[in-house]
C-alpha cells in the first residue's frame, strides 16, 4: 500500500529499564486497508467519495471485479503482515546500530474471498544512530528526575527481498477441437511484494523528555527510494510519531509504560516507467494508544493505530487498523 506505518517505530531512543543494552526482538505488523465499492462496468465508485477507475497507472480495487455483478456492491481488503527479527547494538555511550529483516503475508480480499497472496523474504534494514545529547549517562535514568536525550540517525535498505512474485487475476479460454485449453493471465503488483527490488535511504531524529514518571517521545524519519529494475519506484516518505507515556514500577522488576500518541505519514505518487500511479500515495494521521511492559530482560509492546484523518489519492481502500506487538530480550 502506498503509505506504511515507520516500521522503525519500535526502536527509536525509549526510556526503559534496559537502556543501553543490546537487544534481539520479534515483531509483528499488521496493517489492514478496507472500503466499499460499487462495480460499475468500466467504473468503479468507493462508496462515499466518487471516484473513477480506469486511468492509466491505476490500481486497487479491481483484482477480480469481473466475478462481480454490474451494480453489485462488495467489500475490498488489503492486508499487509510482517514478522521481523530485529538486532540492537550498543558501540559505546554515543553510537547505536539497528538492523532488521522481515518475512511479509500479504493478501487481498473481496468480500470473503482470498483472491489475492503474495510473501516472501523482505529487504534488509541497516540504521546506525548517534546521541547528540544525553542528560543521563549509563542509562541511570530511574535515579533522576529529568531526561533530556537527542538522537540522530541514517540508514539504508538493501534490495535483498523478493519482489517479482506474480499473481494469477484471471484466465483466457480457447476452444480447439474437442478441448478447452485455459490459459492464467499473470499480473506483477509491486506493492503487493515482500521487497521492494531497490536501495532506500533513511533520515530521522528522535527526542525525547521526561520529568520523573511523565515524558514525551518524538521521532521523525523520511526515506528516498531508488527505482527497480521493474522500471519502479516507490514514493518517498515522511512519518513523524510523538506520544506522552507513564512509567509505573512494581516491586522494582516489573516496569509498566502506558502511553497515547498520535502519528503522521505522508508520500506523494509512486511511479512507473516516469509515470505516476494514479491510486497512491497520499496522508493520514493516526491516534496510537499503547503500552510496554518490562520484567527482568524481557519487553513487550503493543501499539494500535486508529486512523483520525486520512487524503489518498485516487481510489484506495482507506485505513482500517494497525497493530504492532513485539518482543525483546535485552543482554
Amino acid at each position: 500500500h502506498p503509505v506504511f506505518a515507520c516500521d522503525l517505530c519500535t526502536v527509536y531512543l525509549g526510556i526503559q529499564p534496559n537502556d543501553f543494552q543490546n537487544s534481539f526482538s520479534l515483531r509483528y505488523r499488521h496493517s489492514l486497508f478496507r472500503s466499499d465499492y460499487i462495480n460499475q462496468s468500466a467504473f468503479t465508485t468507493r462508496i462515499g467519495n466518487q471516484r473513477m477507475k480506469g486511468k492509466t497507472n491505476t490500481k486497487h480495487g479491481g483484482k477480480a471485479n469481473g466475478s462481480i455483478a454490474d451494480g453489485e456492491r462488495f467489500t475490498y481488503t488489503e492486508s499487509y503482515n510482517s514478522y521481523d527479527v530485529l538486532l540492537n547494538f550498543y558501540l559505546g555511550q554515543k553510537w547505536q546500530l539497528n538492523t532488521s529483516m522481515t518475512f511479509s503475508d500479504n493478501y487481498i480480499k473481496q468480500n470473503d474471498s482470498i483472491v489475492d497472496n503474495v510473501g516472501g523474504i523482505g529487504d534488509l534494514k541497516v540504521v546506525v544512530k548517534h546521541t547528540l545529547h544525553n542528560s543521563v549517562a549509563n542509562g541511570d535514568s530511574a535515579a533522576n528526575k529529568f531526561t533530556h536525550r537527542v538522537n540522530l540517525g541514517a540508514g539504508v535498505t538493501l534490495p535483498t527481498g523478493t519482489f517479482n512474485k506474480y499473481s494469477i487475476v484471471g484466465f483466457t479460454t480457447e476452444f480447439k477441437p474437442n478441448t478447452i485449453v485455459g490459459t492464467p493471465e499473470m499480473e506483477l503488483d509491486p506493492h503487493l511484494q515482500a521487497g521492494t527490488g531497490s536501495f532506500a535511504f533513511l533520515g530521522l531524529i528522535e527526542y525525547l523528555i521526561k520529568w520523573k514518571h511523565i515524558g514525551l517521545n518524538s521521532n521523525a524519519s523520511y526515506q528516498v527510494y531508488t527505482t527497480n529494475k521493474n522500471n519502479f519506484r516507490l514514493a518517498n516518505r515522511l512519518n513523524i510519531t510523538s506520544s506522552l507515556f507513564s512509567v509505573i514500577t512494581w516491586k522494582d522488576q516489573l516496569k509498566w509504560m502506558p502511553n497515547l500518541g498520535i502519528a503522521y505519514e505522508k508520500s506523494d505518487y509512486d511511479q512507473i516507467d516516469g509515470k505516476d500511479f494514479i491510486d497512491s500515495g497520499g496522508e493520514a494521521a493516526f491516534v496510537t494508544p499503547g503500552m510496554n511492559l518490562y520484567f527482568k530482560k524481557l519487553g513487550l509492546t503493543f501499539n494500535y493505530y486508529l486512523p483520525v484523518v486520512q487524503k489518498l489519492y485516487g481510489i484506495q481502500p482507506l485505513n482500517n487498523r494497525r497493530i504492532i506487538a513485539q518482543l525483546s530480550y535485552y543482554f
